[in-house]
């Protein structure tokens, strides 16, 4: 469930992530009235078995729903501003009834780490690394970006124009290197061994460098910002 929005008087509007259909759009008629059936079970970034019947126009309308067991994002603000980051992307990047491979799964393994990790900043960093690695948009670890030789086991600076780590030689003198710590982490991240990631001591500096390096190199492949990157920001600056 990425999305939704009040529709007339008791009605709600859904965006939808399905496994086969893509993103889908659909109308729960009714499901704001304290009587509904449908309105337990449809939770913003809930992960539901749906049933949709084919409406008038462009919009689906739900017929069924059941929750699936497993996770429930629920909490703070911040948490549900790391999975508002997750539903934003995977929604960005889907077309209308056109599924992308891999991103459905993406999106259910993330939020529900998301639910259980204690500190959500880790859960939507490990998702970002893996949809940019999704869509083609992974940034170069190992070697360096612009002239491809290895990269020495040093801090590097990074430049998501480029599309990764400079080395000395191709750096300009005014960037910033990053810590080795935090390329190492990336390069973890980057295997696809979350098993490891989980069991990483990541302090707040380490994050802040994490996450700093995967959005700017998500925010340079994408067409606009993306709102719920902004408001995560805002929230760190508080």
């Amino acid at each position: 469930m990425l999305r939704k929005l009040d529709y007339g008087e008791a009605d709600r509007i859904f965006t939808l992530l399905t496994q086969t259909h893509g993103k889908v759009g659909a109308i729960a008629k009714g499901v704001r009235k304290p009587s509904s059936k449908l309105g337990p079970s449809l939770e913003l970034f809930g992960h539901v078995d749906v049933l949709l019947a084919k409406g008038r126009g462009e919009l689906d309308v739900v017929a069924q729903v059941s929750r699936i067991p497993g996770y429930r994002i629920e909490g703070d603000v911040v948490r549900m501003a790391h999975a508002a980051l997750i539903a934003e992307l995977a929604e960005r990047v889907c077309e209308d009834r056109h599924p992308l491979d891999g991103v459905y799964e993406l999106a259910v393994m993330a939020l529900g780490e998301l639910s259980r990790e204690s500190d959500p900043r880790r859960a939507s960093a490990w998702f970002l690394m893996t949809a940019l690695d999704l869509l083609g948009y992974a940034p170069q670890l190992v070697s360096c970006a612009s002239c491809e030789k290895p990269l020495a086991a040093r801090p590097a600076p990074f430049s998501a124009e480029a599309g990764g780590f400079l080395c000395e030689v191709c750096a300009l003198p005014a960037m910033e290197p990053v810590p080795l710590a935090v390329i190492k982490v990336l390069r973890l991240m980057a295997s696809g061994d979350l098993e490891t990631y989980r069991r990483l001591k990541l302090d707040a500096p380490l994050m802040n460098s994490i996450e700093a390096v995967l959005q700017m190199q998500l925010e340079y492949h994408m067409d606009r910002r993306l709102k719920s990157l902004a408001f995560l920001n805002s929230l760190s600056r508080i």
